[in-house]
């Protein structure tokens, strides 16, 4: 099965605060970290993220750049480039303001998009899994 991660879920991914996602997500990024599942990342979670840093509002051990090196070495998980596709289908989301972008993309992929937004799992706009 295939899906697309929010910035958030890479996080907790990627700084073993798995345990903040539901088991249905935690097990959906386990099953990727095995190729049993695809989860794609799409790049603006790595804008986000390096806006977190910038901002002091994240820290973590990992410099910046080793955050794609983590994520690349799973082959169950991608990074999904920005298509015009993906602003295409942005557009549309005007509600989802910061998110758009990665909506699109689960969109455009046509897989749910993992996140612990309340907002986006309420907007109706997408298939989500919390």
């Amino acid at each position: 099965m295939t899906y697309v991660a929010d910035t958030h879920a890479l996080i907790f991914f990627a700084t073993t605060y798995i345990g903040r996602m539901s088991r249905r997500c935690a097990r959906i990024f386990r099953r990727a970290e095995q190729e049993r599942d695809r989860v794609h990342i799409p790049v603006i979670c790595f804008f986000e993220l390096a806006h977190l840093f910038e901002r002091g509002r994240m820290q973590s051990r990992l410099g910046f750049e080793h955050w794609q090196a983590l994520v690349a070495q799973f082959p169950g998980l991608t990074i999904a480039p920005l298509l015009w596709e993906d602003i295409r289908e942005a557009r549309g989301l005007g509600a989802l303001i910061d998110h758009r972008l990665m909506a699109g993309t689960a969109i455009r992929l046509d897989a749910p998009l993992t996140t612990n937004d309340a907002r986006i799992r309420r907007s109706g706009l997408l298939r989500t899994l919390r």
